[in-house]
């Protein structure tokens, strides 16, 4: 009995197209600041624009949340109709930095000009835009952008002096003017495509 061809097993498998995120800078923008979303990966911040500086070991987290779903049944019990909502995505940032723009967007309020917080609720109706540019394990970069997101989650403030001072929060995205949630640039590591065969050269009479 001839033994099958099996290399179609194992030729798909590429170690170069596995991702590992070794960086990256979180940018949030408030309502109204002027920025330029990214088109591709070669995305530059605004001038004088900083990122929200260092994030925990755990890194930041892209969550799907998946809308509810509602079966319709016929009298014999079948599913004739099943609807789903649509859902959102969130972010969540642990910030270990105490920066302006990651502890404005805990506390929900902004600082004054001394840099203190004067806050009379809980509430976080501030909207954000923003930017996760990264870096793979080869240098490449990768940029995860929304236009409209807000704090929808806060872990809590602890403070000790066992651990830094952390402002985790958890940006829920809602579909931005242009229609999508978020954009993503760079995740795929494709292989490269054979370059065209050169066209002869057209002969003389």
């Amino acid at each position: 009995m001839t033994k099958p061809d099996t290399s179609y097993i194992t030729s798909g498998n590429n170690a170069d197209l596995v991702k590992l995120i070794k960086d990256y800078a979180l940018f949030l923008f408030k309502d109204g600041e002027e920025f330029t979303m990214p088109a591709d990966t070669a995305w530059q911040p605004p001038e004088g624009k900083k990122p929200v500086g260092y994030n925990s070991e755990d890194g930041a987290t892209l969550h799907p949340e998946p809308g509810d779903t509602t079966d319709i049944k016929a009298h014999n019990g079948d599913i004739v109709v099943s609807e789903t909502e649509p859902g959102y995505w969130t972010l969540q940032i642990p910030g270990i930095e105490c920066k302006r723009d990651m502890a404005e967007a805990y506390f929900g309020v902004a600082a004054d000009e001394h840099g203190a917080f004067h806050v009379r609720d809980a509430t976080t109706n501030q909207r954000y835009g923003f930017v996760l540019a990264a870096l793979d394990q080869y240098a490449n970069p990768i940029i995860l952008c929304g236009g409209k997101a807000r704090v929808s989650d806060r872990d809590d403030l602890t403070l000790t002096n066992t651990d830094t001072i952390k402002f985790t929060v958890t940006l829920q995205m809602a579909k931005a003017s242009d229609g999508y949630q978020f954009h993503a640039y760079g995740l795929l590591s494709d292989e490269a495509s054979p370059a065209p065969a050169p066209k002869a050269a057209a002969k003389k009479a």
